[in-house]
């Protein structure tokens, strides 16, 4: 009965247990199915909020947000991870009209995500993809230029090969251009 007892408290303290908890700049290729991968120093904090910049006689405002993502993708090796979600807008200077606008996706859903800080060079790294714009995808490095973290260098790759050009209504014009969501590189102030 005694041994029954200690089996009983092992085997609940194993499932009551918390996951394990990891810290952001983990790998997480090999991670035990459910664990965490958090933001345990903040640094994800500092990117969230409002910033803005403008090229090409348009102005992009894109809000980063910090959500704690469940990467069920990975089946048995699927864990939990503090990213970086952002939606953006972008606006034509010269006629005031929105040209793109997915501020209001859900943070489950979005179009532009977080997949980690880079060993490389330290920079975040972000993926895009957006079905309404022919399907196209990109990567995206953001990070701060100084130490009072109010500007982000941002450097985006799109890769325009990923259009459908048959069915995209973009690739159908005459002057044949391609959609342009944001900028290649920019300096992003936080409003």
């Amino acid at each position: 009965m005694k041994n029954t007892l200690i089996l009983l408290i092992i085997l609940s303290a194993g499932v009551l247990a918390p996951a394990q908890i990891y810290p952001l700049r983990t790998n997480g290729t090999s991670l035990p199915k459910d664990s965490y991968v958090k933001d345990i120093d903040n640094e994800l904090n500092a990117y969230e909020g409002t910033w803005t910049t403008s090229w090409d006689n348009k102005t992009l405002y894109i809000t980063f947000k910090k959500i704690k993502y469940y990467k069920d993708f990975l089946n048995d090796g699927a864990y939990y991870q503090d990213l970086l979600v952002a939606n953006f807008k972008v606006i034509d200077n010269a006629t005031n009209n929105v040209l793109i606008d997915n501020s209001n996706i859900p943070d489950n859903n979005p179009k532009l995500y977080g997949s980690g800080i880079r060993k490389l060079d330290q920079k975040y790294s972000m993926i895009y993809t957006d079905k309404d714009l022919c399907g196209l995808v990109g990567n995206i490095r953001i990070n701060f230029t100084d130490l009072s973290k109010n500007k982000l260098e941002w450097w985006s790759g799109l890769n325009y090969e990923s259009i459908d050009k048959n069915s995209c209504y973009y690739g159908k014009q005459p002057f044949n251009e391609w959609p342009r969501p944001f900028p290649n590189k920019a300096i992003l102030t936080k409003q």
